[in-house]
Formats: C-alpha cells, structure tokens, sequence
C-alpha cells in the first residue's frame, strides 16, 4: 500500500506522533511556527491530511507574523467549534511597528475571545497599550477555561487592565495571576478551581477577604513578589474571622518570609488539605528567629495510611522537610540586620533542631526510610551558612529523632554523614538495615562517597550497603 493511499485516520495518527515527538508543548513560538509549517510541505498528501488535523493549528502565538495568525486562524477554524490556545509575550515582537502590532493583538482578542479556550498573557513593563488593555478587559470569553496572565511587578495599576473579561467568563476554572495590584472580582468566575496568585504589598490587605469569596477553590498558590519593601503586617478592625476555605485540598505558600507566611497562616482555615508546602524565609521576630513549621504540622490531618518515609535536604543556607502531603523549606540570609552575627547563629542552629525535631515530637512520626541529601561541603561557612562542623551536630540530631528507620538513603555529599555514622554516632539507629548511596535528583548536586566508612559501617554493624554511584 502506497503512502498516498492511507487512510485520513492513519495519516492524522502519523502526524499525531510526529507533532508529539518534535514539536514539544513549551517549545518557543518561532520553533513552533517553523516545524509546525514544515509538515505540510513533505508531500500533497501529508499536506492535506496536515491542513486538516485540528491541533497543528489550534496554538497560535500573536506575536508571530501577522499573516502566520492568519494562517493558522484560518485553518483552525476548518472544525465546526474549534478550540484555540493563545499565547501573547508582548515584548517578543520587538518594539517594531509597537502600536501597528498593539492594535492587531487587540483586535484578535475582542474578535476570537469566543472561541479561546487557553490564554496565556505576558506584559513587561513599557510594552502594554490602553488597546490590550480594554480588549483583556471588556471582552467576554464565553469558553475560557485556563488563563495565565503575566504583568510585570513594576505595573502597579496591572497594566491599566481593570478587570477581566469584562467579570464573564462562566468556564474560566484554572487562572495564574503574577500581578502587583488586587484583583479583586475573581470571585465572580463562578468554575474558578484552581488559583495561582502572586502576593504584594499592595494587594496582601485585601487577600484574605478575596479568599474568603472563593469557597470553590481546591488548590491556592501564593507567591510572594521578588521586590517587597519593607512594611507593616495589615491591620484588621474589627478583627478579620477566620477565612474558612471548605474545598481547599492543595495549598502552597512560596517565597515569603516568615511573618507573612504566618499572617495568612494564622487567619485562613482549610479542613480538607491533602498537602500543604511551605517555602519561606526565616523572619526576626521578638528579638529571635521565626519559622512556621510549628504552626503548620498541628494542622495536617490525619493520613489515610502511614507517613512512613522523610526527606531532609541540608544546604548551607536552608533546610527542608519533606513526607507525604507536606513540604516545609525554611532558608536564611548571610545575616540579620538587627541580630548580631553570633547571636543569629545561635538562633537560627536552634531553629533547625527544633524543625528537625518537629515531625516526631507533633505527629509521632517515626519512618522506617529516610533521605538526607547534603550539599554543605568542606568550603568555609561565610556569614550564617552552615559548616560541616555544623552539620555534624545536625545528623546527630536526626538520628536521635528518627532512631526506628530502617533504611537510610544518602545522595550529594555523602562522607561527612557516614564518617559521623561511624566515629560518632555508632550506637544510634540499632534497627538499621540498609544504607544506600544515591543520585541526587537534581543535576546540580555533586555526588561523591567515602568507602572505608562505608565498609566500617558494614562490616560492624553487618547491614546491606547499596552503592548506586559505582
């Protein structure tokens, strides 16, 4: 049988496989718009089948050529209800012919926002116009279903974009919103499901009521802006009541440091969590250190089965915990501002025991394995970056705190965690039987392993050692 002869349905399960293989979904708009044109000049069949294969065309980037949208629009619209996912990175066109382009994009939005389904957004500051601006804002999007929208943290008025979708968007049930400004009806998208929303100081006074209109929600992410000036925690009077978030299962608060993360903690209630990540920064608070671990582990529920595995991640500046359902990273500056140097180590070493001490002393917890991945090194501890003398102490901590496991998986760097193993802690983990040397899962990790402490090990207290770096 002839390639010409195939079935359409043969031919648009060849294309299928080829656009999945070379045309990757986060591939750059020009490679996309180069690969995606060349399938259809292999031969007159493939063209034709390709011309008529929905998903070649259904992604369009406006910042491509206007006659390549055109194009592609044409051919997307060959389906009765076609289905469009559009991307706009304002600044990638260049500044160009920058009102000509404006005014095109513009158009495009108010006339094909009916039949968009995805829509991502990028405006940098000084490349939004009043046109973009009025079309994200008056135009309805009847079959919007997932929205990212990313506005430079310098747009203090979210590049004059006033609302959304003129508030009518009734599909609209995933959106990530990096703004600087609140955007305060959200809560009027009645599908919305999934939020991933950028906190400021300019709209953290009004987060929590936005939340509170939002019941549906079942997974909030909160990241905190890169530049956030020093300012004063919101003040509520009367007093805010408990945001309660019914349907919350997946929360994540990323980036702030500790006080803020403590501020939205402290008023928001989500009874329904399955996991919860914290990423934060360590704060001074009442002449000492603050982290919010003690204030999130109380709050898990209980699990349907056992937590029986931990994850430890020691790095010079942060430290983080990790079992089913949860992930806490705390991290530290060289220094405090108003702590002395020697009395912010201090504070901050008793701050790691206590969080490494916290999953067995508020939830019992005892795993039967447990991974310590370690990137501190021999290199001097400059500032309040931990040293390996300090790292010494911390192991010693961790196995007291974790004495029943049974397996212990090591990954980075290895050898000052198995000398200890051996010339210090031998008579910690009795019920120890098996010590693993892995790969680190992150590729800027280096890996090494000390083998006469691993044989010492081995042979004195007869367990199984699995070497994965040989």
């Amino acid at each position: 049988m002839s390639f010409d002869s195939l079935a359409l349905e043969i031919l648009h399960k060849i294309i299928k496989i080829v656009k999945d293989d070379t045309i990757q979904p986060y591939v750059a708009a020009g490679t996309r718009l180069k690969k995606t044109l060349a399938l259809t000049h292999i031969n007159r069949t493939l063209r034709r089948a390709a011309l008529g294969y929905h998903d070649l065309w259904s992604m369009i980037y406006l910042e491509w050529h206007a006659d390549a949208v055109q194009h592609f629009l044409f051919y997307a619209r060959q389906r009765a209800h076609p289905d469009l996912t559009v991307f706009l990175d304002t600044r990638a066109a260049g500044t160009s012919h920058k009102r000509a382009n404006h005014k095109r994009w513009s158009k495009f939005l108010k006339d094909e926002m009916k039949i968009i389904r995805v829509l991502g957004i990028k405006i940098p500051v000084h490349h939004g116009s009043p046109a973009l601006a009025a079309a994200l804002s008056d135009t309805r999007a009847p079959r919007l279903v997932t929205l990212e929208l990313d506005l430079d943290e310098k747009h203090v008025t979210n590049a004059n974009i006033r609302r959304l979708f003129n508030n009518d968007a009734p599909m609209l049930s995933s959106t990530r919103i990096h703004a600087c400004a609140p955007f305060r009806d959200l809560p009027k998208f009645p599908a919305l499901k999934e939020l991933a929303y950028r906190v400021t100081e300019r709209n953290l006074a009004g987060l929590l009521d936005m939340l509170r209109r939002m019941p549906r929600l079942t997974y909030i992410s909160l990241k905190s802006a890169v530049k956030w000036d020093a300012s004063p925690l919101p003040t509520h009077n009367p007093p805010l009541k408990t945001v309660v978030l019914p349907s919350c299962t997946s929360l994540l608060i990323r980036g702030m440091n500790a006080l803020r993360t403590r501020y939205i903690l402290s008023r928001i209630d989500f009874p329904t969590v399955t996991y919860l990540d914290v990423h934060e920064k360590m704060a001074v608070h009442n002449n000492g250190l603050l982290a919010t671990i003690f204030e999130t582990l109380p709050r898990l529920p209980n699990p349907p089965q056992p937590r029986d595995t931990l994850w430890l991640t020691i790095r010079p500046n942060f430290f983080i915990i990790h079992f089913h359902g949860y992930r806490f990273q705390t991290e530290w500056p060289d220094s405090f501002d108003t702590i002395a140097d020697a009395a912010g180590f201090n504070l901050r070493f008793s701050l790691l025991v206590d969080a490494i001490h916290g999953p067995a002393n508020t939830l019992l917890l005892q795993p039967s394995l447990l991974y310590i991945e370690n990137s501190v090194g021999a290199t001097e501890a400059a500032g309040l970056s931990l040293g390996l003398d300090d790292l010494s102490i911390l192991i010693g901590e961790i196995f007291e705190s974790y004495p029943t496991m049974k397996q212990l998986s090591l990954s980075g760097n290895t050898p000052p965690i198995t000398i200890a193993l051996r010339d210090i802690y031998p008579h910690l983990l009795p019920n120890l039987e098996l010590l693993r040397i892995e790969v680190a899962g992150r590729g800027n990790i280096h890996d090494t392993y000390d083998g006469p402490s691993l044989a010492t090990i081995q042979r004195t207290r007869r367990i199984r050692i699995r070497n994965d770096l040989l």
